[in-house]
């Protein structure tokens, strides 16, 4: 991408059969959606599939049809299971090449985890030279955290970035090099505030949400409902995006105000 845009989409693929086997729960998606929503990212598609490289491509194609990001997350140790990269590279038609970058980051790596005792050797074995195998083109992105650099792979219009499945290892290569990535090629904002209306009935609301909605289009407005009988009030979501902060604020605020006047009923901040 060569200039910013207004909004960027995003999709997610989680990685793995301990994902869909029920061994591990799926928190590294939920986690990057927080964020990138927080900078005016929009969203679109999160799909899990197992370690094929078949399943793999046709759901790097599905999200990749809405999607100008595609976050992929899991399958880049130096396993047998571990095919993200390879299964990509085929889907994109490039060949994959041990990437120079890629394995110093790895030597670096493994030299620091050798010295702090937690592996027992720093010797660059095939294993570990495997997760050096990129597709053609790629970009190595650092991990100062494990042993896999994470990549980032244009094509077209779309950037995809490939992540460890380990959180720590994930959030490290997400807040060092894709958060900055996104600043450079986004320009809209996002604010949002969730409160809470002391209702029972989202019947109720329904109609002053949507008549403030009308009202102040800037804004997209969601009631979270809890069972009935479980709670006593209702949260509500507010949100805007634009390229303003203080623009988004107002818009927030005015529709909040607007709520609590059609409802005759004040709000409080949610709790978490």
């Amino acid at each position: 991408m060569t200039s910013k845009k207004e909004t960027l989409t995003a999709g997610f693929l989680a990685i793995g059969n301990e994902i869909l086997d029920g061994i591990v729960l799926e928190t590294n998606c939920h986690w990057m959606e927080t964020k990138l929503v927080a900078m005016g990212v929009d969203i679109r598609r999160l799909v899990s599939v197992r370690d094929e490289i078949e399943e793999i491509g046709r759901a790097l194609q599905f999200v990749r049809d809405t999607c100008d990001i595609i976050i992929t997350s899991g399958g880049l140790g130096p396993t047998h299971d571990d095919m993200t990269l390879k299964a990509i590279g085929k889907a994109l038609g490039r060949d994959v090449v041990e990437d120079k970058k890629g394995l110093e980051i790895i030597k670096r790596q493994y030299e620091m985890l050798y010295e702090k005792g937690i592996v027992e050797s720093s010797d660059l074995t095939d294993a570990r030279r495997k997760m050096a195998q990129l597709p053609e083109g790629s970009v190595p992105l650092d991990n100062r955290v494990g042993g896999a650099p994470g990549v980032r792979i244009h094509d077209g219009n779309t950037a995809i970035f490939c992540l460890p499945g380990v959180p720590a290892e994930l959030k490290f290569i997400f807040e060092d090099s894709i958060v900055p990535w996104i600043k450079e090629n986004v320009v809209q904002k996002f604010y949002e505030q969730i409160v809470e209306f002391e209702m029972r009935d989202e019947s109720v609301l329904a109609p002053a949400i949507d008549f403030v909605m009308k009202k102040i289009p800037a804004v997209y407005i969601k009631s979270l409902p809890k069972p009935y009988g479980t709670s006593r009030g209702i949260r509500v979501w507010v949100s805007a995006r634009g390229p303003d902060d203080n623009k988004l604020r107002q818009y927030v605020n005015a529709a909040i105000a607007g709520l609590e006047k059609a409802t005759g009923t004040r709000s409080k901040p949610a709790e978490e």
